[in-house]
């Protein structure tokens, strides 16, 4: 069988998942099979395809017609236009998750000029190390800490550090929440598991497939978000930025309890690409800080 033709029986096979490009992603996991990119991919169309390389693409492609994430079976996943090592281990990293950078940048972006060049950020529940390095990548005198509770997943973080060079500016600290944060920082962000729990089962199959442990939010999704926003006063300098990411339809409780905790911050949310809210924004005062309400 040539490229071509194991194109279309991969891509008949992967339709049967809710994948949204079956024949990209059968081209996906060929070129990751071969070490081709796309343009020499598409110049070998009739070669031939040895019998060990096909029973190893007629494996992946059977785990990927069983739910299996594609980006498991490749190992990788782009975030941020970096490259980031990802498995079983971590929550994939996804577009949606680019905006917690975006606005981290242009905050830091707009600080004085004696802030800039020595701003602390902390990403809470750093899983892949994704957002950490994207941040820390992007802001060369930037401290970043990088906080995570589940070993497996602060080994994959610590993978992508050295990946990209950069283990000596993320600090990866164990341990729950802002709890191993022992100075305030100026930015704080977090994508914690914010799904609910009865809502987990009706997800895609290849959703199911992550750690639960980065999913589960509790009842209403807000579990963790709650704790995060109780400890982060204290970890927070005046004139800082808290950033987290959610669910559209847990804004308006978000900023509820964000202004609960945070009495004289702004507390406002940004919007995804498609304009619903996805990010809880929250501002302290540059004078005063935020003090915790009782």
């Amino acid at each position: 069988m040539n490229l071509r033709e194991y194109l279309r029986h991969a891509g008949d096979r992967i339709s049967a998942t809710p994948a949204s490009n079956p024949l990209l992603e059968a081209e996906v996991l060929i070129r990751h099979v071969l070490s081709f990119g796309r343009e020499q991919f598409f110049a070998e169309l009739k070669r031939r395809l040895s019998p060990d390389e096909t029973a190893l693409l007629d494996a992946l492609v059977a785990r990927r017609a069983s739910g299996e994430p594609l980006a498991y079976l490749t190992g990788h996943r782009e975030f941020y236009g970096l490259e980031f090592a990802v498995d079983d281990r971590v929550l994939i990293p996804r577009q949606e998750t680019e905006l917690l950078v975006e606005l981290a940048l242009k905050f830091a972006g707009g600080l004085p000029p004696s802030r800039r060049d020595d701003v602390t950020i902390v990403d809470v529940g750093t899983g892949s190390g994704a957002v950490a390095i994207a941040l820390a990548h992007n802001l060369p005198n930037a401290t970043v800490f990088a906080v995570e509770l589940d070993d497996d997943a602060m080994g994959v973080a610590r993978g992508n550090c050295q990946r990209h060079n950069l283990s000596d500016r993320v600090h990866l600290r164990s341990g729950d929440l802002l709890g191993p944060v022992q100075s305030p920082v100026d930015i704080i962000v977090s994508n914690p598991p914010y799904i609910p729990t009865d809502v987990i089962s009706t997800l895609a199959i290849e959703v199911q497939r992550e750690p639960r442990r980065a999913l589960d939010g509790g009842a209403d999704g807000l579990d963790v978000t709650r704790r995060l926003l109780r400890q982060a006063p204290a970890k927070l300098n005046p004139g800082g930025l808290m950033l987290v990411e959610l669910s559209p339809d847990q804004m308006d409780e978000a900023e509820n309890l964000a202004r609960d905790a945070f009495p004289t911050a702004e507390v406002t949310h940004a919007d995804d690409l498609l304009g619903l809210p996805r990010v809880l924004v929250v501002k302290t005062d540059e004078a005063t800080g935020l003090v915790a309400s009782s």
